[in-house]
């Protein structure tokens, strides 16, 4: 990362932690900060590649930039930066609940092996999926989300784990309790080459299952 774009990122959390004590910074925020950096980077400095060159106003039009976008995200899940981090409890609590009820056959066999959703599903959480996506895949999940509303990073973004388990599920059945671990945690490797694709087929699938389940909790309760 170039010298210019990890002091931006650098000064937005500080500033973010300063404004937000409770919290104050988790490690997983710098992850949600990068696609705003790359977004706005992009877009100001349209297609340059010195850096050096780039005025100093426009890095700080992209720190600004960058700096509310991330509190307007973190506005609705900051519970999960908070001691013990019981917004990300409860979604892994609530992703359980959705597996075992399109994909109980998965279940089972992460159970009988042994393996806690919280062994993989806590980075799904935190970091939003973005170390499990490409870049590119990153961005066309993140649209979705802010196009779906405020409340997504909450509630649908769960259904969109689940999806993912629920693409991989024929695979991840096949395999034993130390290969389960490395799978789930190097799913970017496994999206093959048609990948945005495969990443819109699972948004429709969690798109169905919210639709279906978010107004019935009880059925999902483990």
């Amino acid at each position: 990362m170039h010298t210019i774009i990890w002091q931006l990122l650098e000064r937005v959390l500080y500033i973010w932690a300063l404004h937000h004590p409770a919290s104050g910074y988790v490690q997983g925020i710098n992850d949600l900060l990068t696609p705003f950096i790359q977004v706005f980077v992009g877009w100001k400095i349209k297609g340059q590649e010195d850096l050096e060159q780039i005025q100093p106003e426009t890095f700080d039009a992209v720190e600004a930039d960058s700096y509310w976008c991330l509190t307007k995200l973190l506005d609705g899940i900051q519970d999960h930066f908070t001691f013990a981090q019981p917004g990300i409890q409860r979604m892994i609590f609530k992703l359980q609940g959705i597996v075992r009820c399109v994909d109980e056959s998965l279940l089972n066999h992460l159970n009988s092996h042994g393996l806690e959703f919280i062994q993989f599903s806590f980075r799904w959480m935190n970091c939003l999926l973005l170390r499990e996506m490409t870049l590119d895949m990153s961005l066309r999940l993140w649209d979705t989300y802010f196009a779906e509303g405020a409340s997504t990073f909450a509630t649908f973004h769960v259904y969109v784990c689940a999806a993912v388990l629920s693409h991989f599920s024929p695979t991840l059945q096949s395999l034993d309790f130390q290969d389960l671990i490395v799978y789930l945690q190097h799913v970017q490797q496994h999206w093959g080459s048609d990948s945005l694709n495969v990443l819109n087929q699972v948004l429709a699938q969690a798109y169905v299952w919210m639709l279906t389940f978010e107004g019935a909790q009880n059925v999902l309760r483990t």
